[in-house]
């Protein structure tokens, strides 16, 4: 399960089709559904847009892991996930009214975290995909013939987000390589791209498996 939070106007929510994929204005304006990792961040991300909004607003408790739509983050510091699709009934978790101040300012609302099995506030669990590469059996050899190529590209896809962390055994027999995709033939592509593939560094064949990562938010590796 992968948590994060979506606002919607409560008359809105009440007038959907339950039965149907809930799909946002912002789907069809901008393509995808804009939703906000962390109750923190949640508030002040509404307080930010709809202050002035006099409706009466509900925050949406979203499983991204079961939207049924690829999601990723467009934002540097990765706070704000965005939906490529409607949203499944079932990944609607939790539907509650944000609580707001009488001059409009919405307060802090009570997450989900008492409950059995609930991520505490603070920690998200992240879904990314482990792409394992085999070496091929000239590895060793052809390695220091490309191995500056290959680290230029994969700092260059750390530094823009798309690669967490990428390393392989010392006894070339696989590498592993974690990755940010809306998809597991997103992450193969990744790697498939690499020169190691086409010199035979690594074997064309590859596995990629969704791994949920637990990260602390900022707000929490900033006070830890």
């Amino acid at each position: 399960m992968r948590p994060t939070f979506h606002l919607v106007p409560a008359e809105s929510w009440a007038a959907r089709d339950p039965d149907a994929p809930y799909s946002a204005p912002s789907l069809a304006a901008e393509g995808f559904v804009h939703c906000t990792d962390g109750p923190t961040a949640m508030v002040a991300t509404v307080n930010r847009h709809y202050r002035d909004d006099p409706r009466a607003f509900l925050v949406l408790t979203v499983d991204l892991d079961a939207t049924g739509s690829p999601w990723r983050f467009d934002d540097e510091a990765q706070h704000y996930p965005h939906v490529y699709g409607p949203i499944a009934p079932a990944a609607v978790l939790r539907a509650i009214p944000i609580p707001r101040a009488p001059d409009g300012t919405f307060l802090p609302f009570e997450p989900a975290s008492t409950a059995a099995g609930a991520i505490p506030e603070g920690v998200s669990v992240e879904r990314i995909f482990i792409v394992e590469a085999t070496y091929g059996p000239d590895a060793e050899a052809l390695r220091p013939l490309y191995r500056a190529e290959h680290l230029a590209r994969i700092a260059r896809l750390i530094a823009a987000g798309r690669m967490i962390e990428a390393g392989g055994y010392l006894d070339f027999s696989e590498s592993l390589l974690l990755v940010r995709a809306a998809s597991e033939e997103e992450a193969l592509d990744l790697v498939r791209n690499d020169v190691y593939v086409g010199v035979g560094v690594w074997m064309p064949e590859f596995r990629a498996r969704p791994f949920g990562r637990v990260v602390l938010d900022a707000e929490a590796r900033s006070s830890g």
